[in-house]
C-alpha cells in the first residue's frame, strides 16, 4: 500500500479489524462497513478520486445530495416495503459512520488533517414518537396463548420490554445466572458491550417464575444457560421474536395493532416520564449514553395535551362566568 496516497478500499479491511479488536458489536461493524463500501462504490462509479487525502467536505456534501435521491436498497428492485428513498435518520447514520472512519484515519496517521471533524450531521425532522395505549397493550397480551410454552415465552419477553424498555436483542440474550428474581432485577449487556442492571416489577417476576417452572424446559433439549433458549444451544433469535410479535399484533383487536418490538421500548419510556419518572433514572434503565437521548421521550401524547389544554385554556374563563 502506498502510504502517501491511500485509497478507501485499501484501508477498509484494516478499519474492520480495528473495530473487531475494539470489541464492537458484529451488527455495528457490519453496518459501518456496508456504509463505507457504498461510499467507495459511489466514488468509483462516478470516476471520483478514491484517495482519502484528496477527499473532504465538498465530496461529502455531494454524496449527501446523492443519498437523498437514492433508494433504500440500491442493489435490488424497489418493490413492496422496500420502495422509497433513504430516510433522514439513515442519511445521518451514513454521515456519522463516514466521520467515524475519518477520525480513525486521522488517529492512525493516514491523513494529516481530519477535514470532516467539524462537518455537521444532517438535521432530522422532529416527529412525535408513536407509542401504544394501555388498551392496545392489554389487547396484545390477551392475544398470546400463555398456556403453551412458546406463548408463555413470548408473553414474558413482551412483558419485560414493556416493563423496563429493554431492547429485544438484550431480552433474548438474558442468561439464567444473571436473573435475580429475589430482588426483581437482571444484569444485561447492551450496546458497546456495556453491562447494566435493569429492574422489573413483581408482576413480571410472577410471570417469569411460572414460565421457568412450567414451560422453559419444554423449549430446549439441552441444559441451556439462556432464559429464553432455542432448540439448539443458543437463545431464541431476534428475528423469530419479531415475527411472533407481528403475528400476535395481527390477532389483537378487531383490526389488529400496528406493532414492533422497539415500539414497546418507546411506550415504556414515554409512559415512565408521563407518570412522573425521573429522566436521569430512565437514562440508566434504558442504557442511554446521555440524558439528551432520553429527553426525546419528554412529550405529552395528544390525549394528555387535550386534557391539559381544556383545563387551562383562557377561553374556558371567557364563557364560564
Amino acid at each position: 500500500m502506498d502510504s502517501l496516497d491511500p485509497s478507501i478500499d485499501s484501508l477498509l479491511l484494516h478499519y474492520q479489524q480495528s473495530l473487531e479488536a475494539a470489541n464492537r458489536r458484529p451488527k455495528t461493524i457490519s453496518g459501518y462497513m456496508d456504509i463505507l463500501h457504498r461510499l467507495s462504490s459511489h466514488l468509483e462509479t462516478n470516476g471520483l478520486t478514491k484517495s482519502v487525502i484528496k477527499l473532504g467536505r465538498q465530496e461529502l456534501e455531494d454524496y449527501i445530495r446523492h443519498l437523498k435521491n437514492s433508494s433504500r436498497w440500491p442493489n435490488r428492485p424497489n418493490t413492496g416495503k422496500d420502495r422509497g428513498k433513504l430516510s433522514a435518520i439513515t442519511i445521518q447514520d451514513h454521515v456519522r459512520a463516514i466521520k467515524a472512519f475519518w477520525s480513525w484515519l486521522f488517529d492512525n496517521g493516514y491523513i494529516e488533517k481530519n477535514t470532516l471533524a467539524k462537518f455537521p450531521l444532517p438535521k432530522i425532522p422532529k416527529t412525535i414518537i408513536k407509542t401504544l395505549t394501555i388498551e392496545q397493550i392489554r389487547l396484545f397480551l390477551k392475544a398470546i396463548d400463555k398456556h403453551a410454552s412458546v406463548g408463555a415465552r413470548n408473553f414474558c419477553i413482551t412483558l419485560l420490554m414493556i416493563d423496563n424498555g429493554m431492547r429485544i436483542s438484550e431480552v433474548v440474550a438474558i442468561q439464567i445466572i444473571d436473573l435475580d428474581l429475589t430482588r426483581c432485577r437482571v444484569k444485561i449487556t447492551g450496546k458497546g458491550q456495556k453491562e447494566r442492571i435493569v429492574p422489573f416489577t413483581k408482576i413480571t417476576r410472577k410471570e417469569l417464575m411460572k414460565y421457568i417452572k412450567h414451560h422453559r424446559e419444554n423449549l430446549c433439549s439441552l441444559d441451556s444457560p439462556y432464559l429464553f433458549p432455542a432448540s439448539d444451544s443458543g437463545h431464541v433469535s431476534v428475528k423469530s421474536i419479531q415475527q411472533a410479535i407481528k403475528r400476535i399484533a395481527n390477532k389483537a383487536g378487531p383490526h389488529g395493532i400496528k406493532c414492533h418490538a422497539h415500539l414497546f421500548r418507546h411506550t415504556f419510556a414515554t409512559m415512565f416520564l408521563a407518570k412522573g419518572g425521573n429522566a436521569v433514572v430512565l437514562k440508566d434503565i434504558m442504557g442511554h449514553e446521555s440524558v439528551q437521548t432520553t429527553q426525546k421521550y419528554i412529550h405529552f401524547q395528544p390525549e394528555d395535551l387535550q386534557k391539559q389544554h381544556w383545563k387551562y385554556s383562557p377561553v374556558e374563563d371567557l364563557f364560564n362566568k
